[in-house]
């Protein structure tokens, strides 16, 4: 087992996983992260935050980034056209 630190980031903050999660590979950690995403972006979503989460960040015990999930990512396809700030602009 390897362990992976799931790190949360919006605008320029970082909220880092300091505790961390045991799994065997890099795919299971990269499920947990886009769970935490669904999640953590329902949450932003439902409160209308105005600084909703935009990225996992996947790293290993040393603190080496292995994996980078945009929040875009966990939309369902048919909104993931709508995910580029050019084009959120545009809709505003």
């Amino acid at each position: 087992m390897a362990k992976f630190y799931i790190h949360l980031r919006n605008r320029d903050k970082i909220a880092e996983d300091d505790v961390g999660i045991d799994l065997p590979t890099l795919a299971q950690a990269r499920e947990a992260a886009l769970l935490s995403l669904r999640e953590l972006l329902a949450e932003n979503i439902h409160a209308d935050s105005k600084a909703p989460v935009e990225a996992a960040i996947i790293t290993d015990e040393s603190g080496r980034e292995l994996m980078v999930i945009p929040a875009q990512d966990v939309l369902p396809e048919p909104l993931k056209k709508y995910a580029t700030c050019a084009t959120l602009g545009r809709l505003r």
